[in-house]
């Protein structure tokens, strides 16, 4: 999707798209953290049909829920593309083996995971490292084979 970002003297920066449907719309940021999500007319495009105003905190919110929501649909169609594939989240429970220890120092078997990310107290820590400790309370979304996963499950579950 092409972005074309304007500065709008005295209102903020604008960044216009279009969607794959042809739809038009942009983004306004205010100076003060406000968002006007704008949709324009599809046969003028300097006629809004519609302005949808967000705070600060609201266009955060709806932020984290299209990032959520791509975040699911690109991880199920992983799993769906790559036989043997599965990518999944696990709770890490108190006094599990892996509980206060790096992901490294985990003993999972001889059998090969990505850790991808860690949900710590409702953050979400992508592509977190091998030397990241692994606390009871945080979700580890891992990627592996059926193997792979039941030995992480064992092992923090």
């Amino acid at each position: 999707m092409h972005v074309e970002k304007r500065t709008l003297p005295g209102i903020g920066v604008c960044q216009r798209f279009r969607t794959a449907s042809g739809q038009q719309a942009g983004l306004i940021a205010h100076p003060d953290g406000r968002r006007d999500l704008v949709i324009y007319h599809p046969k003028d495009p300097d006629t809004a049909l519609y302005t949808l105003t967000l705070g600060r905190t609201e266009a955060q919110v709806l932020s984290g829920l299209l990032e959520a929501v791509v975040t699911v649909e690109h991880l199920v169609g992983l799993d769906r593309q790559v036989p043997g594939l599965s990518v999944v989240r696990i709770a890490v429970a108190l006094g599990t083996p892996g509980d206060g220890r790096a992901w490294r120092d985990i003993d999972l078997g001889g059998q090969a995971l990505s850790l991808l990310a860690v949900v710590r107290n409702g953050e979400t820590i992508t592509a977190p490292g091998d030397d990241f400790v692994i606390v009871a309370g945080d979700d580890v979304v891992v990627a592996g084979s059926e193997a792979g996963i039941s030995a992480v499950a064992q092992a923090v579950g």
